[in-house]
């Protein structure tokens, strides 16, 4: 994973980042559109530091699947849990998003 900083540096992924990444790939491999794909190989993760984890674009991931297009995604933190198969987007529940009661 690259931790991509403002001024075009390059950093180590803070553990929020990498809970982040694994909440991602957990919800794309509930996701219908994404289990219809042919073996895919996760072989790029990039974090945008220039932005917060929870606007879209933040976390980068890209999918090499065989014989086909190679699949990307944008994951971020938000209120819920939601993919957007065709736009990439994938939100996930933050830790510290508030909670209905």
């Amino acid at each position: 994973m690259t931790v991509i900083k403002p001024d075009g540096s390059s950093a180590g992924p803070s553990e929020k980042d990498q809970q982040l990444l694994t909440q991602v790939q957990a919800r794309l491999a509930k996701d219908p559109h994404f289990q219809a794909l042919k073996e895919p190989t996760l072989s790029r993760v990039e974090i945008n530091a220039g932005q917060s984890d929870i606007e879209a674009g933040y976390l980068y991931l890209r999918y090499d699947v065989p014989g086909a297009v190679p699949q990307e995604f944008w994951g971020h933190w938000g209120s819920r849990d939601h993919v957007s198969f065709k736009s990439g987007q994938v939100t996930v529940k933050s830790p510290s998003a508030p909670t209905k009661g």
